[in-house]
């Protein structure tokens, strides 16, 4: 189940015009309409959007905006201190995500351990070979860069396996069902004892660039790191001769996406490099439509809406 937060509506809203980021405009045009609300195409009337963010989601280019209702649940696209000075109320898609994301990081946590790769690049060449070291996840450390809706289903699914969980916020408060949560600030003190490591934290000042080839370096031998928040979270240009010890590094978001031809994180045979699609699968659709449609429902009742980010 997904975990959402909730916020009031002060009064109940008239049915309002809804503009949809092309994108999503087949997907989410029928549940628009079908919660009471009009679908339009000119932003210059529209009082809600729906899309990812966009620097531009303003009065300035959207005079009746009163609301945005991002898919994604990262904001840091937005200018947030202006929409509050708007008074424009932003939710994003917090949750509906995190289990694709979570056995994402699962599928290719075990498929590093067990080998796969290789025994595929053997069959191809119709190699019988017993000789190779697979591994299990029991008793293995993992580490969470985040303790969010991503880390805690992922964290649901890990524990089913035996490993021992930590986790790293911005506080160091406690999560149920780690062993123990330390402020993020102190990630360098321990990050040499993990095995596994799953990065999904958010974008921010705090955030950026908080990974360079000196932090890499600590890791331990035959470490896995995993990266499925934001691609500013690791300085790239810096990881050249400073990853060969990782037994994977596997990546889904980048710095500048698409990722370069040019970069040498696509020669690197412990890489794992897939095109940010760690969030999506044949359900996400329909987890937008439901999100969609309970936030219109909420907005033209009056009733709290899910996932206020202000």
């Amino acid at each position: 189940a997904h975990l959402f937060v909730t916020a009031p509506l002060l009064f109940k809203e008239e049915a309002m015009r809804v503009i949809i980021q092309e994108r999503f405009y087949d997907i989410l045009k029928d549940t628009v309409q079908r919660s009471g609300h009009e679908v339009v195409k000119d932003k210059q009337v529209a009082d809600i959007y729906i899309g990812f963010a966009d620097k531009n989601l303003n009065k300035t280019n959207y005079p009746n905006l009163q609301y945005i209702q991002l898919m994604s649940a990262g904001f840091d696209g937005l200018d947030i201190d202006r929409l509050k000075a708007d008074g424009i109320t932003v939710m994003n898609a917090r949750g509906i995500y995190s289990e694709a994301i979570a056995e994402y990081i699962v599928g290719h946590v075990l498929n590093v351990l067990k080998n796969i790769p290789l025994y595929q690049d053997r069959q191809k060449n119709k190699i019988w070979d017993k000789d190779v070291t697979i591994e299990g996840l029991k008793g293995k450390k993992v580490f969470y860069l985040g303790t969010g809706s991503i880390a805690q289903e992922t964290l649901k699914r890990m524990s089913a396996f035996g490993t021992i969980n930590y986790g790293f916020n911005s506080d160091g408060r406690l999560i149920d069902g780690f062993e123990k949560c330390y402020p993020l600030k102190n990630y360098k003190s321990y990050i040499k004892d993990a095995d596994i490591i799953i990065a999904s934290l958010p974008s921010n000042d705090e955030t950026n660039h908080l990974l360079s080839g000196e932090e890499f370096k600590l890791m331990k031998d035959n470490t896995i790191f995993i990266n499925v928040g934001r691609g500013s979270l690791i300085n790239e240009r810096t990881l050249k001769d400073n990853i060969d010890h990782l037994r994977a590094l596997i990546l889904d978001v980048f710095e500048v996406e698409p990722l370069s031809k040019d970069s040498f994180l696509w020669e690197c045979d412990n890489v794992i490099i897939t095109p940010h699609i760690s969030a999506f699968d044949i359900k996400s659709d329909e987890n937008r439509k439901q999100l969609v449609e309970n936030n219109l429902k909420l907005i033209k009742n009056g009733g709290p809406v899910i996932n206020k980010v202000i």
